[in-house]
């Protein structure tokens, strides 16, 4: 389970969020949307614990895997490398098997791969300990449509396991399939939805996509 009581964060004099309230069970998967600058990355920074919030808190119940939006990985290092790295700082070890089949090209520095590669990595790390709450940054950024079926897949996988997810990303195709709740930052108050609300029946995917983009209007 993951909460934030009205966390508030400013870079300089510009407001990013303004007393955000969230909160996420077991087994759930919350969206968070809204147009570029809305706070969403910096959201997921503030419960990952990367940055601290000008006011408010964050409860976490679990250990928490973070994907960044970015690269966090040692280009210069090997693949293997990294996953021991990463393995140590959580106090776990590197499994045979990995998301991905990430395994299949651990002795390759990681400077040498793709953008979709590097993904796959930086998830595969994210997920070494088993964390209980998993922030995800547009994880399919870079990613390959037949991967990102894969991801939905893992990502279900881990809702069934009763892991907490919290996730970023523009294009609803992505996470139509997995999510419970969205939270749309780009209004004052921030709205909360409901699957039921702007999904209906899972069938009806163009539905959901329409409605999805009528929030932006």
């Amino acid at each position: 389970m993951a909460e934030v009581r009205n966390i508030c964060f400013s870079y300089g004099k510009k407001h990013v969020l303004q007393n955000l309230n969230l909160s996420v069970q077991n087994g759930e998967c919350l969206v968070l949307a809204g147009p570029n600058g809305s706070g969403k990355s910096t959201a997921l920074s503030i419960i990952a614990g990367a940055v601290k919030p000008s006011s408010g808190e964050v409860i976490a119940d679990g250990r928490i895997g973070y994907v960044p939006q970015g690269n966090a990985l040692f280009e210069d290092a090997s693949v293997k490398d990294n996953l021991k790295f990463f393995a140590g700082l959580a106090g776990c070890t590197v499994p045979q098997k990995l998301c991905f089949g990430v395994e299949r090209y651990a002795a390759q520095k990681v400077s040498a791969l793709s953008g979709g590669m590097k993904k796959q990595v930086s998830i595969a790390c994210a997920l070494l300990a088993e964390p209980d709450i998993i922030l995800f940054d547009e994880p399919c950024d870079s990613l390959d449509i037949g991967y990102r079926d894969e991801f939905i897949e893992l990502v279900q996988g881990l809702k069934s396991r009763g892991k907490t997810i919290i996730y970023v990303g523009h294009d609803p195709l992505e996470f139509a399939a997995f999510y419970d709740k969205l939270l749309f930052l780009g209004s004052d108050p921030p709205r909360l939805f409901s699957r039921a609300e702007l999904s209906g029946s899972s069938e009806h995917l163009e539905d959901f996509c329409i409605n999805y983009k009528n929030l932006f209007k």
